[in-house]
């Protein structure tokens, strides 16, 4: 190694060669080449001669720094190697990143960034940091071993002003170059996947292709000759055997094993998931000691193609990747003497193995691979136990499900991935597997993304379907929507192992868990009769002589929880995310595709006192007015109103209370939403509801007029008043002949109905009218609830105010607008006369 040093005088010269490992403490420059550089062959001349080239400028900055930080020499790649001699050139690039590891400081000069004011600068943004951004020297090959190898990197522009260091400036340098903060904090290059170390170098220059290898070689701490014509593709190849010499050992420790993933099921256009594969990356790094990671999830969620895209890309840290299905004693039996045949084929020696020629048994074998893989020294393998969906539990009976212990090596060492439904698979570090999100621009594939709620499997079902019929996204999903069952009948399968279809891979995790909790398994399939979002355990508790046997121990909230966490361990549901601050428990909900398949297939004969039972439960839920929660519990309750009703819409089930519960519900969120389709539901609702009083208890029952009432507000707040008019002049008739004349004044409902009927003489301009009904409203009101009450106060205002009104104008038309105080409820509303003069 040569370095530079200058006398007092200011004049640099070379020193005689210096064995790498006793060199004297020395400064190393970082910098970008440009035209005019002071070469080998210039410092053979006098200073005079090259002290005028434009490179001399940072030669001149390097000593003046080696002097302020008292050191004596220096290292510049421009002036102290001799790149005519191609062996120093060879052992000074194999030596590069020993040399900058070793140096005292590095001193990064940036040509083209100066400490000057940057117009573009923001507030709180250093002026030249646009340009520190943008500098030429982030994109060179080189600069890379430059960068991580050296412990001290100070930047400095143009002018010789110090900009910070490697430290302070990190944030700014992992964003601009992609590499993690952990590399540039120090931590073992080791540790970084070979795949991402590679990808450092990236979209990076160099002079010659080749270099663009050759950078890396102090990145991998390897060494090999340089080629300078053999062409970036072999120098790379070339490469990665030497890498691949370091990473996984050379044959002679016979712990190599060639990677191979047949028979393994494979998805072939998988979206990657960067987090979770970042995750997995980050949680299986080790110094060789047991690493264990568990991917739970929906079953078709995506984690095995997931482990399998992580093997793929991180082979190359292993020195053996064996795949296991472990979800049952065969296919375990069947996958270990696979491994062992993998083991065998490259090292017909192993005597853990061979058995002295003699057949051994399943058992046999598989201890012979967990032998192998316990050996001294072999800590470099991944295991990955894939299907492990009926996991033998601490509470499980005796025998039930895979003991997965017994298929693990002893020795605490290697890397496992194990893939589950189950979230009670308690071996190391858990990784829920979620749905994925949608980045497809066609506006029908987003879409259908949305009605397959991001679901792996299920989207790789839709794109076997779409290969095969000429049809495109939305015509998929008009299917989807229609034809469920017969839709993934016909539906190709995927090319992967044998039951993975939609319906097979969750009566899998059903069947499983009826054996394990037969509540839950009743709980999953009435959960098609609800919406999928929020169950919650008030929701299920309508008091109904005639439900089912079952539904009785879910009155029990330690039987629901009981049912909903094997439901949650199976991977089934989650906790939703509902409004806070409600009285009512926290619900749990289903993914739209799991619950798509539990009303195609767990109820292909569909239950109809199961549905009318549903909507029994719903609709003893609806809040009174005078409720603290009525706003949040209605729209909580909306999504179930839509789905149980759609499923007894056409059957002839008399259920007049419920129905017109469901029509107060549809109603008022229809008025909140200003949604026709909503009002139009509500009405039909109210219909079917009176319907059924009117058969039940007759046309002038109390309870059928009240229908009634609400059927003429639902008239009214659509403006078809002249139906509205009707139905209020028949419930008053029927209050009056139901209640007789002195009662149905003092009756409650009677008394709204005539405050309604007011409202809309009242909005018809029939003054007088209007006010002899308010004028009988307020009198029944106040006897009922007393002359202080606010209901009282502003129907008795709403009369004074129509009188004056009288008294002013004879030639003038009232109107009445509804006024509504706060939040209150609109039937509960009151009506303001106002004045238009003519």
């Amino acid at each position: 190694m040569r370095l530079l040093q200058c006398d007092d005088a200011g004049r640099c010269s070379l020193t005689d060669d210096f064995v790498a490992d006793n060199a004297p403490p020395y400064a190393i420059l970082s910098h970008t080449w440009g035209p005019d550089e002071v070469v080998y062959a210039d410092l053979a001349n006098t200073p005079a001669a090259w002290q005028h080239k434009a490179g001399y400028d940072k030669i001149k900055f390097c000593a003046e720094q080696v002097e302020q930080h008292g050191l004596r020499y220096f290292w510049v790649d421009t002036c102290c190697i001799d790149k005519s001699n191609n062996i120093e050139l060879q052992t000074a690039i194999n030596s590069m990143f020993r040399w900058y590891r070793d140096a005292k400081r590095c001193y990064v000069y940036l040509a083209d960034v100066s400490s000057a004011a940057d117009t573009d600068a923001r507030d709180n943004v250093a002026p030249w940091e646009g340009a520190f951004r943008k500098s030429r020297w982030f994109t060179r090959g080189w600069i890379l071993q430059e960068l991580l190898a050296p412990t001290s990197v100070d930047f400095y522009s143009k002018e010789g002003v110090w900009l910070g260091d490697k430290q302070s400036l990190r944030p700014a340098i992992r964003d601009i170059t992609g590499i993690p903060a952990s590399a540039l904090n120090g931590t073992p290059l080791s540790d970084f996947p070979v795949s991402e170390r590679e990808a450092w170098v990236r979209n990076r220059q160099t002079k010659y292709p080749e270099d663009l290898a050759y950078a890396l070689l102090g990145i991998f701490d390897v060494h090999m000759p340089l080629i300078y014509g053999e062409g970036r593709d072999n120098a790379q190849k070339r490469l990665r055997e030497e890498i691949q010499k370091v990473v996984k050992g050379t044959r002679a420790n016979n712990f190599s094993v060639t990677f191979s993933l047949s028979d393994v099921p494979e998805t072939q256009h998988f979206v990657a998931r960067e987090g979770e594969l970042a995750e997995i990356r980050s949680s299986l790094s080790s110094d060789g000691s047991r690493r264990v990671i568990v991917l739970h999830g929906l079953g078709g969620i995506g984690k095995t193609q997931i482990a399998i895209t992580y093997a793929k890309r991180y082979r190359d840290e292993y020195s053996a990747v064996f795949w296991l299905n472990i979800k049952d004693e065969a296919s375990i039996q069947q996958s270990f003497i696979k491994v062992a045949t993998q083991i065998m084929q490259q090292y017909p020696d192993a005597s853990l193995l061979s058995a002295e020629g003699k057949r051994q048994s399943h058992e046999e074998t598989i201890e012979a691979v967990k032998a192998w893989l316990s050996l001294s020294n072999n800590t470099r393998w991944l295991l990955i136990y894939d299907n492990l969906d009926n996991p033998r539990l601490t509470n499980s009976a005796e025998g039930a499900g895979i003991d997965i212990h017994q298929f693990l090596p002893t020795a605490y060492q290697g890397s496992i991935i194990i893939t589950t439904r189950s979230s009670q698979v308690d071996l190391g570090y858990m990784i829920r597997i979620r749905k994925l999100v949608s980045i497809e621009n066609n506006v029908d594939a987003r879409s259908l993304v949305r009605e397959l709620d991001g679901l792996p499997l299920a989207l790789a079902t839709a794109g076997a379907y779409l290969k095969r019929v000429s049809i495109g996204f939305d015509g998929y999903l008009r299917l989807y929507k229609e034809s469920w069952a017969r839709l993934h009948a016909n539906t190709p399968g995927l090319g992967s192992y044998q039951d993975r279809t939609l319906c097979s891979t969750w009566q899998l995790s059903y069947d499983q868990l009826r054996r394990h909790n037969p509540l839950a398994g009743h709980l999953l399939r009435w959960w098609a009769y609800f919406d999928n979002e929020d169950i919650w355990f008030e929701l299920l508790q309508a008091d109904e002589d005639d439900r089912p046997a079952w539904v009785y121990e879910l009155n029990d909230e330690l039987s629901f929880n009981d049912a909903m966490g094997t439901l949650h361990d199976y991977g089934l549901v989650d906790q939703h995310t509902g409004t806070p601050g409600l009285t009512e428990s926290r619900g749990y909900s289903i993914h739209s595709c799991v619950h798509n398949w539990t009303i195609h297939m767990l109820n292909q004969t569909w239950d109809v006192d199961l549905a009318r039972f549903t909507i029994g439960c719903v609709a003893s839920l609806v809040p009174s007015r005078d409720s603290s929660q009525f706003w949040q519990l209605q729209r909580r309750l909306l999504s179930h109103a839509v789905r149980c009703y759609a499923t007894i819409r056409d059957s002839d089930h008399d259920i007049p209370w419920a129905f017109h519960s469901l029509g107060d519900l549809y109603s008022d969120q229809g008025k909140m939403a200003e949604a026709e389709a909503m009002m139009d539901e509500a009405e039909a609702m109210y219909q079917r509801a009176l319907q059924g009083k009117e058969k039940a208890w007759g046309p002038d029952h109390t309870s059928t007029l009240d229908t009634v009432n609400n059927l003429a507000v639902l008239y009214s707040d659509q403006g078809r008043m002249d139906e509205a008019e009707a139905m209020y002049q028949r419930a008053l008739q029927g209050y009056e002949k139901a209640l007789g004349a002195d009662i149905f004044v003092r009756y409650r409902p009677a008394l709204n109905t005539m405050q309604n009927l007011a409202n809309l003489r009242a909005h018809q301009g029939q003054r007088i009218a209007a006010r002899e009904l308010y004028m009988k409203a307020y009198g029944g009101l106040e006897l009922l609830l007393g002359p202080q009450n606010l209901t009282v106060q502003r129907l008795r205002d709403t009369v004074l105010h129509l009188e004056r009104s009288d008294g002013k104008s004879s030639n003038c038309s009232c109107t009445l607008r509804p006024y509504i105080k706060g939040a209150a409820w609109n039937k509960a509303m009151f009506w303001k006369c106002e004045m238009e003069a003519h």
